[in-house]
């Protein structure tokens, strides 16, 4: 259901400044309600920060590997290099915001997810429903892998934000 993907980042206090000084420019958190910036575009040669944010009206899993080029002017950065380095092909990774008291709905997703915290506390915890497991994710740099094709939600039931880098991953 998940597990530790990679170890601690080695400049993970880099990254999260990165995604931080990103989230404050264009997060724009009171107008879209999805919470969410995109790190990954479906058009390289354009900044984008919402292309593929939200739900995928289109429901595939084809859909969301079109976002698979990081924004331009994030290339040769620590997130770039942060992507290279979990040597594995992500698509549509995007920064995700959960405000405080919030909950998702349960759903299932396409493909599973990495997930790497930035922003937390012990009050946001992830639900998988069967079996029922509840767990935490701190924001230590860790990445890890949830299967999220299988029926899940998260809770924010601090008074705090969430913030995460989360990408798509292929089983």
């Amino acid at each position: 259901m998940y597990n530790h993907f990679k170890p601690a980042y080695p400049y993970f206090k880099e990254l999260k400044e990165q995604c931080l000084s990103l989230a404050e420019k264009y997060g724009e958190w009171e107008t879209r309600p999805d919470g969410q910036i995109a790190i990954q575009t479906d058009d390289p040669s354009i900044d984008n920060w919402y292309a593929g944010t939200g739900q995928s009206q289109a429901k595939t899993n084809t859909w969301e590997h079109n976002f698979s080029y990081i924004q331009p002017s994030l290339q040769r950065t620590v997130i770039e290099e942060y992507l290279k380095w979990l040597d594995v092909p992500v698509f549509r990774t995007r920064i995700m915001l959960s405000k405080p008291k919030g909950c998702y709905s349960i759903h299932r997703d396409f493909s599973p997810r990495l997930h790497l915290p930035l922003i937390t506390n012990k009050q946001c915890n992830f639900l998988i429903t069967e079996p029922l497991t509840m767990f935490h994710l701190p924001a230590d740099g860790t990445t890890t892998w949830i299967d999220t094709t299988k029926h899940h939600t998260f809770m924010n039931g601090s008074t705090e934000q969430r913030l995460h880098l989360v990408m798509i991953v292929e089983k």
